[in-house]
């Protein structure tokens, strides 16, 4: 699995797409972060609605590096449609995670605001569970599950846009309110984070299932 990741990694470093996504990333956490942002968890709020699509473009574009043809090459040597996919998804969620954990942690050198290794850490998990989130809807947005191009634009700008008009519900919902008032964040985060990571799984194996139909 290490070695299939690798190669998936050294496949869309090669595509350059992953550019504007991290640029997009960049540019607006120094907006963020230029002057004073506030109380902490609700300047983690904000970023979390910026690392929330940002993880769903960079999934897509983890997704979409190859294409059908290669991929079918690579379903074949990784020894099926179940590793092919879960190495998509998990490099998609370390692309994701390293992202939030920048997005944690450029308010620590940047704020004039004191934050405390708790309230980082208490950032780092909301930022990692809409990261994570934003994997999920990635999967489900791009091939297999979505194989034109033009459908998965619009597909996951709708999962983006539908996540923040549920108000409190999780995984992100309740995450953002929970920052945003300081107010039962851990708990908030516990039934987030499990929830993300079954959307994630859910997400990987509808891609698992749907993939030799289509591939």
């Amino acid at each position: 699995m290490t070695a299939l990741v690798r190669y998936l990694l050294v496949d869309v470093l090669r595509t350059q797409r992953w550019l504007p996504p991290l640029l997009l990333h960049v540019a607006v956490l120094g907006m963020l972060y230029a002057s004073d942002a506030g109380p902490p968890l609700p300047a983690y709020a904000g970023t979390c609605v910026l690392v929330y699509p940002v993880s769903v473009w960079l999934t897509v574009v983890i997704a979409t590096a190859e294409d059908p043809v290669r991929r079918t090459m690579t379903v074949v040597t990784a020894g099926g449609w179940a590793r092919a996919q879960a190495a998509v998804t998990a490099l998609a969620a370390l692309a994701a995670l390293g992202v939030a954990l920048v997005a944690a942690l450029v308010p620590v050198v940047t704020q004039p605001r004191p934050y405390p290794p708790g309230t980082v850490a208490q950032g780092f998990a909301a930022l990692a569970v809409c990261a994570l989130v934003g994997v999920g809807v990635g999967v489900l947005c791009s091939r297999p599950v979505i194989t034109q191009a033009g459908w998965s634009v619009l597909a996951a700008t709708a999962l983006v846009v539908l996540v923040f008009l549920f108000g409190r519900t999780p995984p992100v919902g309740n995450v953002l309110w929970a920052l945003s008032h300081d107010d039962g964040v851990t708990s908030a985060l516990a039934v987030s984070g499990v929830v993300a990571v079954l959307f994630v799984a859910a997400a990987t194996w509808l891609g698992t299932a749907v993939g030799p139909r289509r591939g």
